[in-house]
C-alpha cells in the first residue's frame, strides 16, 4: 500500500518509504530515479536527506508533490513537516506541530498523540495525578483546582483527570469509589516529546523561581552552584545524581498517604563552551 502522507510526523521517513514501496513495485527503481522525481541532479538525493546532509528545498517538494499527485492538502501538510523539521527555535516548533497535529488523518492513534502532547505540554498535568489518589478526593475537580499552586481552573482540572483516564495513566476503582494510579508510561514518538517537554521545562523552570517568594524557606530547597570541571568529574557527577534520582523514585514508590505535591529536579547544564588546550 502506498505510504500516505498525512499519517507521518517525519518527512525524511516518509520519502524513505516511499522509495521502498516504489522498489517494491519496481525493482528497477534506483536512487537516481527517485532524484528525478525531485528534479535534482544528485543520484545520492534521498540517501543525503535520511543522513540530514540535505534539507527539501521548495523547488523540490514541488517537483514530489508533483511527481506523487498530491491534492492540495498533501501538499500543504508536506511543507507543513518541512517547515517543522527546518524549525530553529522552540516556538516555530510549538507552532508547526499543532498544524501537524490538527491536519492528520491518523483516527484514534492522532487524537492518542494530541492527549499525548497536552499531557507533555502542561505542568499541572503530573501534579493531578498525583493528588487524584488522596483520599480526601471526593470527586470534585474544584478541589484540585484550589490545591495546586498556583491555582488552575476548575475546567483545566476536570479536562485533566478526563485526559489522565484517557491515557491509562489513572483508573476508578468502582469497588473503592477512590482514584488509583496505573503504573504506565506514557510513551511518545520522539517528535511530540521535542516540542512538548521543552514547554514543560520551561514552566517547572519559572515555577521553581516563583517558588523563592512564593514559599518559606522551610516549605522549599532550592540550591545550585557553577562549577569548573574536568569531563571526568563532568561524568562522576552525573553517576551520583542518577544514583539519588533512583533513591528519590524508590522513597516516592513507597506505601504513604500524600501530604503535599513537590517537583524535585536535578539539573547540570553547561555555561561556557569546551575550553580546549
Amino acid at each position: 500500500m502506498k505510504p500516505n502522507i498525512l499519517t507521518y510526523l517525519d518527512y525524511r521517513l516518509y520519502l524513505s518509504d516511499v522509495f521502498e514501496h516504489l522498489k517494491q513495485k519496481d525493482p528497477r527503481f534506483s536512487y537516481r530515479a527517485f532524484g528525478r522525481m525531485a528534479d535534482s541532479p544528485s543520484p545520492n538525493f534521498l540517501q543525503f536527506l535520511k543522513q540530514r546532509k540535505l534539507h527539501l528545498s521548495q523547488h523540490s517538494l514541488d517537483a514530489l508533490a508533483a511527481s506523487l499527485g498530491f491534492n492540495a492538502r498533501e501538499k500543504r501538510y508536506l511543507e507543513t513537516l518541512v517547515q517543522f523539521d527546518h524549525a530553529k527555535t522552540h516556538e516555530e516548533k510549538d507552532r508547526y506541530f499543532r498544524q501537524v497535529v490538527s491536519t492528520r488523518e491518523y483516527g484514534k492513534f492522532k487524537q492518542l498523540q494530541e492527549s499525548q502532547y497536552r499531557y507533555l505540554s502542561h505542568w499541572y498535568m503530573p501534579v493531578i495525578r498525583e493528588l487524584i489518589t488522596s483520599t480526601a478526593y471526593s470527586g470534585d475537580p474544584a478541589w484540585i483546582a484550589e490545591r495546586i499552586v498556583p491555582q488552575i481552573s476548575v475546567s483545566k482540572a476536570r479536562k485533566g483527570v478526563v485526559l489522565l483516564e484517557k491515557l491509562g495513566l489513572i483508573r476508578h476503582d468502582e469497588e473503592t469509589g477512590r482514584w488509583e494510579q496505573n503504573d504506565r508510561v506514557v510513551r511518545t514518538p520522539s517528535e511530540v516529546i521535542a516540542v512538548a517537554v521543552v514547554k514543560y521545562y520551561r514552566s517547572i523552570f519559572a515555577l521553581a523561581s516563583d517558588s523563592m517568594e512564593r514559599f518559606h524557606h522551610t516549605q522549599r530547597d532550592v540550591r545550585g552552584v557553577t562549577v569548573g570541571v574536568s569531563a571526568e568529574t563532568y561524568r562522576r557527577i552525573k553517576t551520583r545524581m542518577e544514583s539519588f534520582w533512583n533513591e528519590i523514585m524508590a522513597m516516592a514508590s513507597e506505601p504513604q498517604e500524600v501530604g503535599r505535591v513537590y517537583h524535585v529536579g536535578l539539573q547540570v547544564f553547561p555555561l561556557s563552551e569546551d575550553i580546549k588546550e
